[in-house]
Protein backbone atom coordinates (compact mmCIF):
# COMPACT_ATOMS: atom_id res chain seq x y z
CA UNK A 1 0.00 0.00 0.00
CA UNK A 2 1.41 3.50 -0.88
CA UNK A 3 0.89 6.96 0.42
CA UNK A 4 0.12 9.24 -2.79
CA UNK A 5 0.38 12.58 -1.88
CA UNK A 6 -1.11 15.38 -4.64
CA UNK A 7 0.00 18.80 -4.46
CA UNK A 8 -0.81 22.24 -6.28
CA UNK A 9 -0.88 25.79 -6.12
CA UNK A 10 -2.38 28.03 -8.20
CA UNK A 11 -0.45 31.83 -8.94
CA UNK A 12 3.24 31.27 -10.11
CA UNK A 13 4.07 33.31 -6.77
CA UNK A 14 3.18 30.32 -4.43
CA UNK A 15 5.16 27.58 -3.53
CA UNK A 16 4.49 24.02 -1.74
CA UNK A 17 6.47 24.86 1.07
CA UNK A 18 3.45 25.09 2.96
CA UNK A 19 1.94 22.12 1.81
CA UNK A 20 5.13 20.03 2.18
CA UNK A 21 5.04 21.37 6.02
CA UNK A 22 2.08 20.10 6.54
CA UNK A 23 2.12 16.73 4.65
CA UNK A 24 5.74 16.36 7.14
CA UNK A 25 4.42 16.91 10.08
CA UNK A 26 1.14 14.39 9.05
CA UNK A 27 4.32 12.02 8.84
CA UNK A 28 3.53 10.25 6.16
CA UNK A 29 5.99 7.41 5.40
CA UNK A 30 7.36 6.85 2.06
CA UNK A 31 5.18 8.96 0.37
CA UNK A 32 4.69 9.00 -3.65
CA UNK A 33 4.49 12.91 -4.46
CA UNK A 34 2.64 14.03 -7.30
CA UNK A 35 2.93 17.86 -7.46
CA UNK A 36 0.90 20.19 -10.52
CA UNK A 37 3.02 22.86 -12.08
CA UNK A 38 2.46 26.09 -10.27
CA UNK A 39 0.28 28.36 -12.24
CA UNK A 40 -2.51 25.14 -13.14
CA UNK A 41 -5.58 26.64 -12.99
CA UNK A 42 -8.49 26.67 -10.55
CA UNK A 43 -10.50 26.33 -13.13
CA UNK A 44 -9.92 22.88 -14.54
CA UNK A 45 -11.85 20.20 -12.85
CA UNK A 46 -9.21 18.26 -10.77
CA UNK A 47 -9.50 15.60 -13.51
CA UNK A 48 -7.91 17.22 -15.98
CA UNK A 49 -5.17 18.40 -13.89
CA UNK A 50 -2.11 16.46 -15.48
CA UNK A 51 -0.73 15.47 -11.91
CA UNK A 52 -4.07 14.29 -10.63
CA UNK A 53 -4.82 12.08 -13.16
CA UNK A 54 -1.43 10.54 -13.18
CA UNK A 55 -1.97 9.63 -9.55
CA UNK A 56 -5.82 8.16 -10.29
CA UNK A 57 -3.58 5.91 -13.32
CA UNK A 58 -1.13 5.09 -9.94
CA UNK A 59 -3.60 4.63 -7.06
CA UNK A 60 -4.16 0.92 -6.48
CA UNK A 61 -6.80 -0.12 -3.90
CA UNK A 62 -5.40 0.04 -0.84
CA UNK A 63 -3.32 2.53 -1.61
CA UNK A 64 -4.28 6.29 0.93
CA UNK A 65 -4.10 10.28 -0.87
CA UNK A 66 -3.17 12.76 1.26
CA UNK A 67 -3.55 16.03 0.37
CA UNK A 68 -2.65 18.99 2.21
CA UNK A 69 -5.67 21.08 1.97
CA UNK A 70 -9.04 19.78 0.51
CA UNK A 71 -9.83 23.05 -1.54
CA UNK A 72 -6.50 22.06 -3.21
CA UNK A 73 -8.29 19.65 -5.20
CA UNK A 74 -11.98 21.08 -5.30
CA UNK A 75 -12.10 24.73 -5.26
CA UNK A 76 -13.37 26.48 -8.26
Amino acid sequence: MANLVYKRVSPDQQSTDRRNLVLDEAGIEDPVAFEEAAGASSRLHPLQRPKFAELLVYARPGDTVHISEMFRLVRG
